[in-house]
This record gives structure tokens, sequence and C-alpha cells, in this order.
């Protein structure tokens, strides 16, 4: 167990230092034009500067949070001071906290100094402490420590962050030496017009430290042997995020809400020549079928519903072939709910497969009336996010086909941009368009969860069918007289046309 008999004077102890408190050897090596090694960033959030703060900008996976926890142990171990840790969220928080008590597990952590390690606080023998913080006004207004680290300021309120600033405060330590306070502020750049863009401006307008490093500066090579990424992993990242994502958060180029959520050249290669075998154009109706339900073959199908003036959209993909094709799109508005949702319902019995609808908002009110199968997907939150760039990452690798014939349905996705997909910055007029949502939800569908075995090896049938809601039996047969039914305490009545009309009566 080592003990230190002072702090570390130079840069060459402290790295040395890291190395033997925590097995860990922070990259030393600059390799771009403007960018600064890593363990530059960490020396002088150690030692202080003129300035007293710091912002790291970094790319998305180089460690960031983990050298946050390196600091925050390393100071607070070594010089006795107070640190909170603070996140754009209180997971985010917790996650630098955890980095510090997996580093207390080392061989030579100096455990005899530590008296307290619960989830809101590590506290020391000599007084001081460690506290994660959720980002809240009450929380971060309270405590005035020597140091203050923040971590993801993108994702942070700027209140919240103002806030923080007025956190770390010049004062004894434990041993009762002076300490110069200190704040060090970490992120990628996401958003075009969020927090980290205006703490951005206001450091280069008042010549505040701006620290800047990318994923080769801590990739591991012959040249940088200190380096602590694997290299396959920026490969693997680069085939498994969108290219607007790996241009703007591991590149680190400047993000842009007017920038096209799809590569323009991935998406132009997903074209193709099939026809449409049947086509509907209506006032305010808009069915395009490229094939019919095939026996044995695998679909999933995806739903957008209309909200004000938007379009209710129906997408359907063939899962089977690669790549995925797109085999039906039925566009509508200006239609009575219960016949929309019957459209939803007939494809479902039709191409008999997976299936997700959007439940937010009136979506959560027709999940009633759609068959139980169905993922209800919520869009809100980092689920939508994980679903859409999963989706566009699936569309720039190739793995889906669309027809030329689907235009309306293709510049859709053309057109959509980063702040329509990502919801980023204060971008007027921003919003997904409906024919990208169920496209979306359509590969939500056919790619989380397997398929129902009902659907393997048996071919498609219009009759009793478990995907056919109760409500719905026998209706493939013109009905001489009206059938009433009661779904959800409201009165339905349903007749067979050429398509299902499905009609409110009253409650």
């Amino acid at each position: 167990m080592l003990r230190l008999a002072r702090p570390p004077v130079t840069k060459n102890e402290l790295w040395y230092l890291v190395k033997a408190l925590w097995n860990v050897e922070i990259p030393r090596k600059r390799v771009c034009e403007g960018h600064v090694a890593p363990f530059d960033a960490f020396a002088e959030a150690f030692f202080g500067n003129a300035s007293n703060y710091a912002l790291w900008y970094g790319s998305r996976g180089t460690g960031k949070s983990y050298m946050l926890a390196l600091l925050a142990l390393t100071k607070a171990a070594v010089l006795d001071i107070n640190v909170t840790l603070l996140g754009g969220s209180m997971a985010q928080s917790q996650n630098v906290h955890e980095h510090v008590a997996d580093l207390l597990r080392k061989p030579n952590a100096p455990m005899y100094a530590i008296d307290k390690n619960i989830q809101t606080e590590i506290g020391f023998i000599a007084g001081n402490w460690i506290r994660p913080l959720p980002a809240s006004q009450k929380t971060v207004r309270g405590p005035h420590p020597h140091m203050t680290l923040l971590d993801e300021i993108d994702e942070m309120d700027k209140p919240i962050y103002d806030a923080a600033m007025g956190q770390a405060m010049r004062k004894p330590n434990a041993r009762g030496e002076l300490i110069n306070e200190m704040v060090v502020a970490s992120s990628t750049w996401q958003n075009p017009e969020g927090t980290f863009k205006e703490v951005m401006d206001d450091c280069l307008a008042r010549d505040l430290p701006v620290r800047t490093w990318c994923y080769r500066e801590v990739l591991r090579t012959e040249e940088n042997p200190t380096g602590w990424m694997d290299p396959d992993f920026i490969e693997r990242k680069r085939n498994t995020v969108t290219i607007e994502m790996f241009r703007v958060e591991y590149e680190l180029g400047e993000p842009s809400g007017t920038s096209r959520a799809i590569d323009v050249d991935a998406l132009n290669r997903c074209l193709t020549d099939a026809q449409p075998i049947r086509e509907i154009k209506k006032l305010n109706e808009h069915l395009i079928v490229f094939e019919e339900p095939v026996p044995h073959a695998t679909y999933a199908t995806g739903a957008d519903w209309a909200k004000e003036n938007d379009k209710t959209v129906i997408a359907t993909w063939r899962m089977d072939v690669e790549p995925r094709a797109l085999v039906k799109v039925h566009t509508m508005n200006r239609k009575p709910w219960p016949e929309m949702i019957g459209h939803f319902n007939r494809t479902m019995i039709d191409y008999q497969g997976n299936s997700a609808h959007d439940a937010t908002g009136i979506g959560n009110v027709v999940g009633d009336l759609i068959d139980e199968t169905t993922i209800k997907f919520v869009m809100v939150g980092r689920e939508r996010t994980r679903m859409l760039t999963e989706y566009i990452n699936a569309v720039e690798q190739g793995a889906y086909s669309i027809p030329r014939a689907a235009a309306r349905f293709f510049n859709a996705h053309k057109a959509a941009t980063v702040a329509d997909v990502y919801g980023t910055g204060d971008v007027a007029g921003a919003h997904l368009p409906d024919e990208f949502a169920a496209g979306a939800l359509g590969h939500r569908a056919g790619t989380r969860g397997a398929f129902a075995a009902s659907g393997q090896g048996t071919p498609k049938s219009k009759g009793e069918d478990s995907l056919m809601p109760t409500w719905m039996k026998d209706i493939d047969q013109p009905l001489k007289e009206p059938v009433y039914s009661t779904v959800q305490g409201m009165v339905m009545e349903v007749a067979r046309d050429d398509d299902i009309g499905v009609f409110w009566l009253g409650e």
C-alpha cells in the first residue's frame, strides 16, 4: 500500500502517481493540430491555472467522464479537498461516481484514507468528501467545495450550469492549507444551440481555456502506447452510428440543425426500380403496394398517426430479404380514427408479422383498438433517439431498399434534418416527417423481438387468425345488415365494402 510523503509538483510526477495509485496511464500524446493530449488537460486541472476554469471538449467515448473521476479522486486523496460531481442528470453524476468507486478497488488504492463509501458520498478520514449531485437548482446552490466537475454539460439546462459556477470556492482544505478553487466542464457537442454552444462562445469571448481532443489522441498505437482505446472500437462505432453522428461526436464537426439526418449518397444507394403492382390515389389517401403478401415471408409494419395537420402513414417492410424491402405504404389524413385503425389492422392481417405504432399522445388512445401484439412505442426521450439512430444507421449501411416509385416516402427521408430527428436546438419548423417515423417504427418492430411462430411456414389467411381483433371477425364477406359491437364502451358499426369501413355511432 502506497503512502505519499508529499503531493506531486511536476506533470511527470503526477502521471506516475496516477499510474501507481489507480493503475491508469492517461494518454500523453497530441495527434491533431489544435488539440491537446488528455493528460495535459488533466494536469492543468490538477495544478490549476490563472482562470481556475477549463472546458474539456472531446469525442464521445474518449474517457472524459473517467478522467473526471480520476481527477476527483486523485485531488481529493492527495490534497484533502472537497469535490462535487454534477452531470446533465443524476444518472450522469452517478456514472462519474461509479468510476470513482471502481478506482478505489485498485490494488494500490489508498483505502486507509477512506472513512465512508456510499452512493451519495465518498468520505475521507481527513474530513473531506466527494459528492455526486442531481441537476437541480436547490442542490447545486448548496455545497461550496474546492472543485466542481461537470459532465456532459450539453445535456444540462443552462440555468443549472450557471448556478453550478458559484459552487467552487478558494478556502482551506482539511489540513488547513489554502487551496484555490477549480471548475472543469466536460462534454461532447451535440446540440447546435444548446448549453455547450453558449459555454463555448463565452469561453472564446473571455479567453478562457478550452482543451480539445478526439479519439485519435486516445487510440492505442505504436506511436501512442499510452492510448486507452482499442483501435477496433472506433471502426465498430463507424459502422454502428449514423454518418452525421460520427462526423459530429467523433470527428468533432460542428453540429447543425439543418444538416440532413441521413447521408444523401447512402440514401440514394437504397433506391430500386421496383414498380407498384397496385396503387390508389384519392384526395386524402394514397396507397401504393409493391408486393402482395407472400406465404412464409416475414414482414414488419410501423404506423405513425395523424396529429392535427399531419398524415397517418402505415409502412410495411419485408424483413426476410436482403436488403429489406418496402412493400407497402398507406398514407391518409382527415379520416375517422376507426377507419385508419381498420386499415392498420387489415395490413396486420394480410402481412402477418411484428408491428409497432406511435403511442405518443393520441396514439395512446387508439392503442386500445389495435391488436394487442402491436408494440406501443412512446416516441420521447432517449428511447426515441436510440430507435431513430438505429434506423438511420441501418439505412446508411444498406439494410433497406426503397422503390423510386415511393417518391413521397423517399423524399421525406431525404429532407429530414438533424433537428427534425433529434429535436436539437431551436430550429423553427423542426418536425419528424411522418413517413420517416413510420419507417423507423417498422424497423423497430422487425428488429426487436422474435417474430410470432404462427407467421413462419403458414400461408397468410384472411379468416380466423390470432392477429385479427375479435370485433373484426368474419368481415371478409359483404354485410347485408350492419353488425354492431361494443369496444371499450363505444358502439361501433363494422361494414365491408372494397375496404374496411368503421364509423362512430356514439357512446
